[in-house]
């Protein structure tokens, strides 16, 4: 596709899809929104704050309304959304991290709202030029086979790659903005990667697993984990985490119930009436790391990671999670910061 004809792309997808693509709020500040025009789509590489997946998994929704009619409760679902959306020019991490959760939701009982919205859902990613602030996604080999459509910007074009049946029907659909396969595809995007400094680099963090199902009961996790204060901020613009909580809220009269996301790093999670099995804050920054390079991937295959490195840049003590997996995970001999502790 012509760079020349991405806006005309944009406007007739607007038509047909809720557009959702990068932005900046009224105070400049990145976000994955919905653009009204096409000048309001911040064409970058630079990641938003917060990840796209909150098109898919809101962070909070209704699950059901109950209302009282004289001696009965009356209760209903939320009206099905009926538009299709296309995520436009969304980051490849981002793009990637819906395949890698799609698993839990739809694993021992399937999440009508939220695998509904993925299934109207349709991804076109757009590569980075260069490796952004903190991310390690040059060090995860997560599939990329899931996102439906993926832009590489050369020099006056983009090269699309149509890697699913939804990405097919988008090019169909707007089959006259695209031209024909130019020369070998698959050594261009090869050549970007390289270019781009994007192109996997050993050793991958899925080799770290053995050494993790190890370090368990490592002294080190005390020192190193200890400092998390819980703020959940890793968690809330984590591309992969989906951990949420179930409230309801109303009265005797009516009201709702409600889906919010939650996260696993903080005090009360997983606190019973009688005990909290994790009741020190290193066994739970320990949780979401072994969840995510461990449990995880033991139950469904892939990382529960992209390799983003959102929660290393907005991490407010500055907790670096992959030079924790390289260590625990016996890559690299010395933790972060040097020599333990007392040594």
């Amino acid at each position: 596709m012509n760079q020349d004809k991405v806006a005309e792309f944009f406007e007739r997808a607007q038509a047909d899809y809720d557009v959702g693509a990068k932005t900046r709020d009224a105070n400049g500040n990145l976000v994955y929104g919905r653009p009204v025009a096409f000048d309001d789509i911040a064409f970058v590489d630079e990641q938003p704050p917060m990840s796209a997946k909150a098109f898919a998994l809101p962070q909070t929704e209704t699950l059901v309304r109950y209302e009282r009619e004289d001696e009965k409760m009356r209760a209903e679902g939320p009206e099905a959304e009926v538009r299709d959306v296309l995520l436009f020019g969304v980051n490849m991490c981002d793009a990637a991290a819906f395949d890698v959760i799609d698993h839990v939701f739809k694993w021992d009982y399937l999440d009508d709202p939220y695998l509904d919205r993925r299934a109207n859902t349709t991804l076109f990613a757009l590569a980075c030029t260069a490796l952004q602030q903190d991310c390690f996604c040059d060090r995860i080999s997560y599939a990329e086979d899931g996102v439906d459509a993926v832009a590489y910007g050369l020099e006056e074009h983009y090269l699309v790659k149509v890697q699913t049946e939804k990405g097919r029907k988008l090019v169909e659909r707007y089959q006259d903005l695209f031209g024909g396969e130019d020369g070998d595809a698959e050594a261009a995007i090869k050549t970007f990667r390289e270019k781009a400094g994007t192109a996997k680099k050993e050793p991958l963090l899925e080799s770290a697993r053995a050494g993790l199902e190890k370090a368990f009961e490592h002294a080190d996790w005390e020192i190193l984990a200890s400092t998390c204060i819980g703020c959940g901020i890793c968690t809330y613009t984590c591309p992969t985490c989906h951990c949420f909580d179930i409230q309801d809220e109303g009265s005797a009269v009516g009201g709702r119930r409600l889906r919010t996301w939650d996260h696993c790093t903080g005090r009360t999670f997983t606190a019973m009436p009688a005990h909290q099995p994790r009741d020190r804050q290193y066994k739970r920054y320990r949780q979401r790391l072994l969840h995510k390079f461990w449990y995880y991937p033991e139950r469904f295959g892939p990382l529960l990671c992209t390799g983003c490195g959102r929660c290393i840049t907005y991490c407010p003590v500055k907790i670096n999670i992959k030079e924790l997996v390289e260590y625990f995970g016996g890559l690299k001999d010395t933790p972060p910061g040097g020599a333990r502790h007392g040594k």
